[in-house]
């Protein structure tokens, strides 16, 4: 069978699993173990910052799965795609980045109604939003793909992510990566969409707690 594109997390994310962007803010975002103020305490920060023993600094591995009793779903114009199962794993380059990000990670679906494969999971980044605990996502260089049966036979979409918006997370002592994003198509059958809207949301199991943050 054929394969129709459609987005990968990160968060799923990013994600999954997927490190995270969105509002710009002028300081640092960072992943916090606390969530008691806008400011993440020293020491209190996932990861590290580059050092002598470490100049390239470390981060931390996110992982993500599909909120309990809920869908990842990509609508199309000639289809909804859903899928019962979904994950998405990743790591942060560092402890703190504006945006942060992440180099590729792993997004995963199963139990769907079509045939989903992911071919990219891409780069999953966050901004902090000024005033919470929340961060802005977006996902750059995605690509998925699936086949559907329909009444014209087997269609194949293909919907890559570009430096787009997708949703956001929110901090807590499980934090939650809400997707929900407008996908553009690339030049595949012509019963695509030109756009697809994706949602997803998704639990981080790892680590937590987990807030979104400014550098101290």
């Amino acid at each position: 069978m054929k394969h129709l594109k459609i987005l990968g997390l990160a968060v799923v994310a990013a994600a999954a699993l997927m490190a995270f962007v969105g509002a710009s803010t002028a300081s640092a975002t960072v992943l916090c173990k606390e969530g008691k103020g806008e400011v993440c305490p020293a020491g209190q920060a996932y990861g590290e910052l580059p050092s002598e023993k470490n100049p390239e600094g470390k981060g931390v591995t996110v992982e993500a799965k599909l909120v309990a009793n809920t869908k990842a779903k990509l609508v199309t114009s000639f289809k909804t795609i859903e899928c019962e199962e979904s994950a998405v794993k990743g790591e942060t380059s560092t402890e703190e980045a504006e945006p942060l990000t992440g180099p590729e990670g792993s997004l995963s679906f199963g139990k769907c109604n079509c045939t989903v494969n992911v071919l990219k999971a891409g780069t999953l980044s966050t901004t902090w939003i000024s005033g919470t605990n929340n961060g802005t996502l977006s996902s750059n260089k995605n690509e998925t793909t699936v086949v559907c049966n329909s009444i014209f036979g087997s269609v194949h979409c293909i919907y890559a992510t570009e430096k787009t918006d997708v949703g956001k997370l929110t901090g807590g002592t499980t934090a939650v990566l809400k997707a929900e994003a407008t996908i553009p198509r690339l030049a595949t059958d012509a019963l695509c969409s030109e756009k697809s809207e994706w949602s997803a949301e998704y639990e981080v199991t790892a680590p937590k707690p987990l807030f979104v943050s400014k550098k101290t």
